[in-house]
């Protein structure tokens, strides 16, 4: 139960469904939701320290607001530690599940139902890859913070199939570089996806929420 509180809650947060500043009324979220409060407390705790919401003494929690500079400095900040992350897993990847990856990519088919759910699931696994291999237990709790703004880029690009298929090109052209056993052509593909990220975000941010997503 705490685990899905606390992904609605992110996804309302970057949907826009709260207002940047505005106060998060536990009490009254938990009725609307009906859910108990104890979950929903554990959720509010965890949105904090992904910093999404602001932490009063004695009052409720303010909803943060995220403007285009917030996004730049967290994708500049995503850029770094991932590409970190990458360098310090590529011995494992290169020997590891290499191939299995590229099963997952070729499963993902554009041309079958459903297919922008597998997408999106597919992108998450495989930023995952390499972090959960990199060795570094802090490098990986950062990124998995990093991660919940990841959200943000979902949201927008699921609605948006041009977007999504070439999110999904950029993940071939890494995965290409990871089975040549090519680091530096991967990091390249990997430094650039982050960055189209990025751009996507804040063309759909400057539009405001509730907009149609931009087109790629």
């Amino acid at each position: 139960m705490a685990p899905h509180v606390f992904q609605r809650l992110v996804e309302a947060i970057l949907k826009g469904e709260f207002s940047g500043g505005q106060p998060l009324r536990e009490a009254a979220l938990a009725r609307a939701w009906k859910v108990s409060r104890t979950p929903l407390r554990e959720a509010v705790r965890r949105a904090a320290a992904n910093g999404l919401l602001i932490l009063r003494p004695n009052q409720a929690p303010l909803v943060r607001s995220l403007g285009l500079e917030d996004v730049r400095a967290l994708y500049e900040l995503r850029e770094v530690l991932e590409l970190h992350a990458l360098q310090r897993a590529w011995p494992h990847l290169v020997r590891g599940q290499g191939a299995e990856m590229a099963g997952k990519a070729r499963a993902v088919s554009l041309r079958r139902p459903q297919w922008e759910a597998r997408c999106l699931q597919f992108d998450l696994e495989l930023h995952h890859w390499w972090t959960d291999l990199c060795g570094n237990p802090w490098l990986k709790a950062d990124l998995e913070r990093h991660f919940q703004f990841l959200r943000i880029f979902q949201l927008w690009v699921g609605r948006d199939p041009a977007a999504l298929k070439e999110s999904y090109r950029e993940h071939l052209v890494i995965l290409k570089a990871v089975g040549r056993q090519d680091l530096k052509a991967a990091m390249a593909a990997l430094r650039e996806h982050i960055r189209s990220s990025c751009r996507l975000v804040e063309r759909a941010m400057a539009q405001g929420p509730g907009t149609s997503p931009p087109g790629r």
